[in-house]
């Protein structure tokens, strides 16, 4: 093809057809851009294609990573509510030595007991971040809630991380304080909640406020999981 255009112009210079040679050189560009355009348009429309499949990839993983993450937020929230639920309990004890509580060991228990740790799953969305894949989610709004809720799950583990100095201080007050940790009586634990720093540090341990923190990113998850999971 190239031979054949070669030789029309080679034809047209040599019979001295100056004006059909512009026209032929012109057509000749025109042709070119063409093909050029037609190239990209396909090349386009090839990348538009592997993106909206790496899209479609992403929000499936993303989907099973939220689901996930909803198991074991629900699993912390019901640990969560005990612990707070105790914690009420144990307040009645604090200035009524005579009051009755058989589970006061258990509750008191659950006051420092190690608790689950929220370890989202992240593998997709750090995926997405190491290849810069993020713009291949084409909703804004979608694409913002998934930016969005991965950095909210870095300020709740931030605040799980206060409530565990806390349960920390606890545990180190109840293990000074009693002669067999793992089994205290009622009447040891009722001694020990006199001192105040135990008390001051019971009242004080993001316990009721966990709950709320819990149930706000478990709603979050929720929400975005139940946005994607229609597509």
């Amino acid at each position: 093809m190239i031979k054949f255009f070669r030789h029309i112009r080679k034809n047209l210079m040599e019979t001295g057809k100056t004006g059909k040679y512009l026209k032929y050189a012109i057509g000749e560009i025109i042709l070119v851009v063409i093909g050029i355009l037609i190239a990209l348009s396909i090349n386009n429309w090839q990348q538009e294609k592997q993106n909206i499949k790496l899209e479609q990839r992403y929000i499936k993983d993303l989907v099973n990573d939220l689901k996930k993450d909803s198991v074991n937020l629900h699993i912390l929230y019901i640990d969560a509510v005990l612990s707070a639920n105790a914690k009420d309990s144990i307040y009645k004890v604090f200035h009524q030595p005579e009051y009755q509580l058989d589970s006061l060991p258990a509750y008191f228990k659950l006051q420092w007991n190690p608790y689950k740790i929220f370890s989202p799953s992240t593998s997709t969305i750090d995926e997405m971040k190491s290849s810069s894949d993020l713009e291949v989610i084409r909703n804004d709004a979608q694409r913002k809630q998934i930016v969005s809720i991965y950095y909210k799950y870095e300020l709740f583990l931030q605040d799980e991380n206060l409530y565990r100095e806390a349960t920390r201080e606890i545990f180190a007050t109840a293990k000074s304080g009693l002669k067999n940790i793992q089994k205290p009586t009622s009447d040891e634990i009722k001694l020990l909640l006199q001192d105040q720093r135990l008390e001051n540090t019971i009242r004080t341990n993001f316990a009721k406020g966990r709950v709320k923190s819990i149930a706000n990113i478990a709603d979050e998850c929720n929400s975005l999981l139940k946005v994607l999971g229609k597509k």
